[in-house]
């Protein structure tokens, strides 16, 4: 009798475990992860357009903002990034010579603009490109001239100018325009010369003189996802994404220039 009992009980427990485990949803599959690596100037607003394109795509993105020369060089040693999202377009092309360039996706998104900053409480009075060779101006920070595309771009406008030349030794050079930026925001720096977007994202700093477009070189950002990844289709959606138009307002609020979209 008590081994009676005892199957009873078991069928009971068993019946109760399967009618519970029924109604039981099954746990949905993590979303596939996206590395985008993206250039330390578009830092700000991927982050506020990550959950966007996160919804639209199904993906979780998963950021490495850096310079773009040191992001292409980590793509190119074989880091696993899915997105490319550079300041500039000679190192897109230096990836894309490497044969890692998805080139049905790569398009020339962002343009940005030049300008110098001081801290806010500055008194120098910059009114064209020679006032930087002034005697109270005895560091300027910019980003690595030699291999960062914000450092470029300010090096192209100097040397355009005439100035390079007269001003290279007082350059405090950055690992990135962020760095630049920071150099200024500390005092290491009595002004610099970086985008325009991250001037507008400093509380500490002023712009005292927007480089005048005819003056500057032009800035371009492309975008592309990697070829031979796993999750190409993925990536080419995320890329889209960013192209859409609510992204655009959103990079526009930011204070970059949208020029283009996928062909």
């Amino acid at each position: 009798m008590q081994v009676v009992h005892q199957l009873v009980r078991a069928i009971v427990v068993l019946t109760a475990f399967q009618s519970v485990a029924a109604g039981t949803p099954a746990a949905r599959p993590a979303p596939p992860e996206v590395n985008v690596y993206a250039a330390a100037s578009l830092r700000d607003v991927l982050r506020q357009l990550a959950p966007v394109c996160e919804e639209a795509v199904g993906a979780h993105l998963v950021f490495n903002f850096g310079a773009s020369n040191d992001l292409a060089r980590q793509i190119e040693a074989g880091n696993k990034a899915d997105v490319y999202f550079s300041a500039d377009e000679a190192w897109m092309d230096h990836v894309a010579r490497a044969g890692l360039v998805d080139s049905e996706s790569r398009h020339s998104l962002l343009s940005n603009r030049l300008v110098v900053v001081g801290l806010k409480d500055t008194r120098l009075n910059v009114r064209s490109a020679r006032d930087l060779v002034g005697p109270d101006v005895r560091r300027i920070a910019l980003a690595d001239p030699g291999a960062v595309p914000a450092g470029k771009y300010a090096k192209a406008w100097l040397e355009k100018a005439g100035l390079w030349d007269g001003i290279r030794d007082r350059v405090l050079p950055g690992i990135d325009v962020r760095a630049a930026l920071a150099a200024v925001e500390a005092g290491g720096a009595e002004i610099g010369v970086v985008y325009r977007t991250d001037a507008a994202m400093s509380k500490r700093v002023r712009i005292v003189y927007e480089v005048p477009e005819a003056e500057g070189p032009r800035i371009s950002y492309p975008v592309a996802a990697m070829r031979d990844r796993p999750r190409l289709d993925v990536a080419r959606r995320v890329v889209a994404c960013l192209s859409g138009p609510a992204p655009a307002a959103t990079f526009e609020h930011y204070g970059f220039i949208v020029q283009g979209q996928p062909h």
